[in-house]
């Protein structure tokens, strides 16, 4: 029973975006309008080959497309009609190619009828920002030319044959970015939170649930993320809402209780584009989190190495990040404020932040990835 064609284009467009199952509701297509097999593929012109072919889902055809990819497919007498028509419009080669010159072509002779097939549909469909795919529909050499009715419904698909291809290959880069970043970031332990614009929490993976449980720090508060005390808790708040204004990322850290030294440290950050922020739950903001170790946090010396501080810089870095105020540090170091503080703005200059908390929030998040010192 064939399918209604809502149902027919639907399904492609779903099985484009789920990934998989794609080639097989393409070649459902392939078969409602009237082909036996599908193939596609980009021009390496300077090659003179097809390359990124993809192919009717059966092992039968990988012998066949790999010397049409290697060998034929150059000397093909029909791609230069689908080049010369316009970007979406179907070509059939029986209304270019005589009987008679089919039977004096080395292509077909030698290659494209004893592989099994005769007719052809073909069209070329455009891919923003890549090279253009050449599309073919293969009918089988023991069938008659398509009919008048098969070339209507052939070009009244075009425009979504197209679209689903490319959407199918914009996802199938997004799972394999998102699989890539998911594996990436379970191996460095980050947590990640992402947040829709509303603020909300929208995705979580394991190591954030993970890191939910194992500390008081950060904590989730009716769908969002809050810090454990108002003061931490508005410095984050604020932090989110910077991000969301200025699109410029931001580091923070953030302590179990008011005074105690940083338990976790966070980093927060727009998602790039709309097509990126679906993968997370429709999210447009991503925060990741690393908890403290058992280890000392940091060394005065990683500090220098790390941000350029001066030996007197490092100092108060390494007792900031360790949770003492300016005034113990310049009454521990018998120094003056006055020279603590002047020091504290070199060290916001060094390592780009505005605030003692973004400064300690950003140190530790670039200590945190180094392996540590031995």
């Amino acid at each position: 029973m064939e399918l209604p064609r809502d149902q027919l284009v639907g399904d492609l467009y779903e099985a484009a975006v789920r990934q998989k199952g794609f080639l097989d509701a393409f070649q459902t297509v392939t078969e409602v309008l009237g082909a036996n097999v599908f193939h596609m593929f980009s021009w390496d012109a300077v090659r003179n080959a097809p390359h990124l072919s993809i192919y009717t889902p059966d092992v039968r055809w990988d012998e066949v497309i790999a010397r049409y990819d290697q060998f034929y497919g150059a000397f093909d007498p029909r791609r230069r009609f689908v080049e010369q028509a316009r970007i979406g419009q179907f070509v059939n080669c029986d209304e270019h190619l005589s009987e008679q010159e089919v039977s004096r072509s080395e292509f077909f002779q030698d290659f494209q009828i004893p592989a099994g097939f005769r007719y052809l549909m073909g069209v070329r469909l455009a891919r923003p920002n890549s090279d253009e795919i050449f599309l073919g529909l293969l009918r089988a050499r023991d069938r008659t030319p398509y009919t008048q009715e098969e070339r209507a419904a052939a070009a009244g698909m075009a425009g979504h044959l197209q679209r689903a291809i490319n959407l199918w290959q914009d996802a199938r880069v997004l799972h394999r970015d998102a699989a890539l970043g998911t594996e990436l970031m379970e191996q460095l332990g980050l947590a990640v939170f992402a947040l829709d614009r509303h603020s909300r929490v929208v995705f979580v993976n394991a190591a954030a649930e993970s890191a939910l449980r194992a500390t008081t720090s950060l904590k989730l508060e009716h769908g969002r993320l809050v810090a454990s005390t108002a003061a931490d808790n508005a410095g984050l708040q604020a932090a989110i809402g910077r991000v969301a204004k200025t699109r410029q990322g931001e580091s923070l850290a953030l302590p179990a209780t008011s005074g105690a030294p940083p338990d976790v440290f966070l980093s927060i950050t727009m998602l790039p584009a709309a097509d990126t922020r679906a993968v997370f739950g429709h999210a447009t903001m991503l925060i990741t989190a690393r908890q403290r170790g058992t280890a000392p946090l940091v060394t005065a010396r990683q500090l220098r190495q790390a941000f350029g501080l001066t030996t007197a810089e490092a100092a108060v870095a390494e007792a900031l990040i360790s949770g003492k105020t300016a005034d113990e540090y310049a009454s521990s170091a018998a120094v003056s404020v006055a020279t603590v503080r002047s020091q504290m703005r070199m060290i916001y200059e060094k390592t780009h932040t505005r605030s003692q908390t973004e400064a300690v929030g950003a140190m530790l998040w670039v200590l945190s990835q180094k392996a540590p010192e031995r």
